[in-house]
């Protein structure tokens, strides 16, 4: 008769004193790496984002257009400035020789964190544009290969909303352009309020 042989599970090998000293230390090891590296990688978006804009106050601008479109730049300052200062900001618009005639508004505003939105008093550089509501309006044609100024200085916002010392806000300038004469719409069905004496020097 054939012995029947059972087969008996392993009795579970405790662990040496050792063997849990090294699976401790490396546990260790691994939750410092990712504390490590996220630590590193929170310190390299924050030097990526902490200040939005990439042109300082008070640098001169120029802004590059088309015949057709918005096009922007952001200007960036810190809380630090005083409320309601008057700053020298000289801002230039320029169409490439490319483009094709047109006519120009442009509006300059602020906006804080809650979405509040400012509107930026400018010094413009000449008599030739026009305030009407948020816009100015470029009261002339603006022709291929010609860059001309926008404004001298501009005034930052009254409200405290804008100013905290630790924190840098953006001052956003917005050219818009249609083409001049197209013959396929009126520039008043897209542009509404406009000033009643607009384009008299064409």
């Amino acid at each position: 008769m054939q012995e029947e042989i059972k087969a008996f599970p392993k009795r579970n090998e405790k662990l040496s004193t050792k063997t849990k000293w090294f699976i401790f230390v490396i546990v260790v090891l691994s939750v410092l790496l990712l504390i490590e590296s996220a630590f590193l990688l929170t310190e390299y978006l924050k030097q990526r984002v902490s200040i939005p804009g990439n042109i300082p106050l008070g640098t001169e601008v120029t802004v590059n257009l088309n015949s057709e479109g918005a096009f922007a730049a952001a200007i960036t300052y810190d809380g630090s400035n005083i409320p309601g200062a008057s700053v020298k900001q000289v801002i230039k618009m320029s169409l490439p020789l490319e483009s094709e005639t047109a006519v120009v508004r442009a509006k300059v505003f602020t906006c804080d964190e809650g979405g509040n939105i400012s509107e930026i008093p400018v010094t413009v550089a000449s008599e030739v544009w026009l305030k009407q509501g948020e816009y100015y309006y470029y009261n002339d044609i603006l022709s291929a290969g010609v860059t001309t100024n926008f404004s001298q200085s501009i005034t930052l916002p009254t409200s405290e909303d804008f100013f905290n010392a630790e924190k840098y806000y953006e001052i956003i300038v917005v050219f818009e352009t249609l083409l001049y004469n197209s013959g396929t719409y009126d520039v008043g069905e897209i542009w509404t309020n406009l000033p009643e004496n607009w384009l008299t020097n064409v």
